[in-house]
């Protein structure tokens, strides 16, 4: 029996603009949970220091935290960025939780992952600063 070969067919802007509404989305998250941390200095750098991490350590991961809702959001180095944005959060709500998560920051955790999780490996789309660097590359390269 001959098994029949089905492709899917995905339209081309429907994706980026859906990859870039995701982008945008987890990016303003991850500046919502960064600005929270640095508007909560007091309490952030307290658990910091209750749990032994180092304070430059602490405010190094919401600083990377910041950066990388930055690139998320612009489409530049989408997939580390997106890979580094889950483990960056998770270091953070270790510190500001004390090490205590409760349940609602784990979701927030796998709804995140979700939600990058196409970017990180499907790639940025068409509206990113990913693609317009690559085609540039592209069209240098065929100048000759």
């Amino acid at each position: 029996m001959q098994v029949p070969q089905v492709y899917c067919n995905i339209d081309e802007k429907a994706f980026s603009v859906t990859i870039f509404l995701t982008r945008l989305l987890a990016g303003g998250t991850l500046l919502y949970v960064s600005a929270g941390c640095l508007l909560y200095y007091r309490e952030f750098l307290f658990n910091a220091a209750a749990i032994s991490c180092p304070l430059p350590v602490a405010l190094g991961v919401v600083i990377a935290e910041l950066v990388l809702a930055f690139l998320l959001i612009l489409g530049w180095f989408t997939r580390v960025a997106a890979g580094l944005s889950v483990l960056c959060t998770a270091g953070m709500g270790v510190v500001f939780f004390a090490s205590n998560f409760n349940k609602v920051y784990v979701a927030l955790l796998i709804l995140l992952t979700a939600a990058l999780l196409p970017a990180a490996l499907l790639g940025p789309g068409r509206i990113s600063l990913d693609f317009t660097h690559a085609r540039r590359r592209v069209e240098k390269q065929f100048r000759g």
